[in-house]
C-alpha cells in the first residue's frame, strides 16, 4: 500500500512539471525551409547583398520562437512596424515586442548602431566639391592620359560626389560625345548637378572654340532636364582651367 501511495504520488507532482510543446504544437521549423530559401544559406551562395530586410534582420535577431522560426519572425516585425519603425526602437521598445528578450534586442540594437555610425562616418569623409580646385583634386589623373577623355563628376544635393564616370575616350587632341550619353547618368544616379572635365594631351589649358560650343550645347540640354551643369575643366599637367572662373558656362547650373 506504502508503496502504491508512494508511486501515486509521485505521478501526481510529475503531472505539475510543465510539458513542452509537442512537435504538433510547434511552429513551422527554419530548416523545414530548402536552402536556397534560409537567410545563412542565401548570403554564403549570393553575397548580403541580395538578402532581403526581413532575412537581414532575421540573421541580427539569430533565433526565432516555439511559435515561428526567426524568417517568420523578422517578415512580421517588419509588417508590423515597417522597417523605419523598428530602426527607431529603443531597448524597451523592442523587448516589450513578443519573442523578443533582451539579448536578442542588444544584438539589433548594436547591428543598427554600427550601420548608423558606418553611414555617418562616410557622409564625413565625402567632402563638399564646391569650388573648381575641389572638382580638379577628382579629376588630376587626367593630365596624364596620352589620349583625350571626357569625364563627368554627378553630385547630389550637398554637391558630394555620387559617381565619377569616363564618358568618352577620344584620339589625341579631341572627343566628343551626345548630350544624352552625358545627362543619362545624371538621371540614373539622381543627380542635382554634374560637373564636365576633359584632358588636352598637348599641354594647353586654354579652352578650344570646339570646348566652348561643346559646353554651350551640354548646357542647353541639361536646362531642359533641370540638371545643374556646374562647370567645365580643361586638365593638362600643369594644372586647369575652369570656364565657370572664365565666365565661359552658360547661364544657370551655378554651385
Amino acid at each position: 500500500m506504502t508503496r502504491r501511495r508512494g508511486s501515486g504520488a509521485l505521478n501526481d507532482s510529475s503531472s505539475l512539471l510543465p510539458v513542452p510543446p509537442s512537435r504538433s504544437t510547434r511552429g513551422p521549423r527554419l530548416a523545414d525551409l530548402p536552402p536556397a530559401s534560409r537567410p545563412r544559406e542565401k548570403l554564403v551562395a549570393r553575397g548580403v547583398g541580395a538578402l532581403s530586410q526581413a532575412e537581414l534582420l532575421a540573421l541580427l535577431l539569430g533565433g526565432g520562437t516555439h511559435r515561428e522560426h526567426v524568417l517568420a519572425l523578422a517578415t512580421r516585425l517588419i509588417r508590423q512596424h515597417s522597417l523605419d519603425g523598428l530602426c527607431r526602437l529603443d531597448l524597451p521598445g523592442w523587448v516589450a515586442i513578443d519573442g523578443i528578450g533582451t539579448a536578442r534586442a542588444g544584438r539589433v540594437l548594436a547591428g543598427l548602431e554600427l550601420g548608423r555610425r558606418a553611414v555617418a562616418a562616410a557622409e564625413k569623409d565625402q567632402a563638399s566639391i564646391s569650388t573648381p580646385a575641389a572638382a580638379w583634386q577628382q579629376v588630376r589623373d587626367l593630365g596624364s592620359e596620352r589620349r583625350e577623355h571626357l569625364v563627368g563628376l554627378y553630385l547630389d544635393g550637398r554637391n558630394r560626389l555620387l559617381a565619377r564616370e569616363t564618358l568618352s575616350v577620344g584620339s589625341l587632341n579631341t572627343t566628343r560625345t551626345h548630350p544624352r550619353e552625358i545627362l543619362e547618368p545624371a538621371l540614373r544616379h539622381l543627380a542635382l548637378g554634374f560637373i564636365l572635365a576633359h584632358n588636352h594631351p598637348g599641354g594647353s589649358c586654354e579652352p578650344s572654340s570646339e570646348d566652348l560650343e561643346f559646353t554651350r550645347g551640354i548646357g542647353r540640354a541639361a536646362m531642359l532636364l533641370d540638371i545643374g551643369f556646374y562647370d567645365h575643366l580643361v586638365v593638362t599637367r600643369r594644372g586647369f582651367t575652369s570656364l565657370r572662373e572664365r565666365g565661359l558656362m552658360p547661364a544657370g547650373g551655378t554651385w
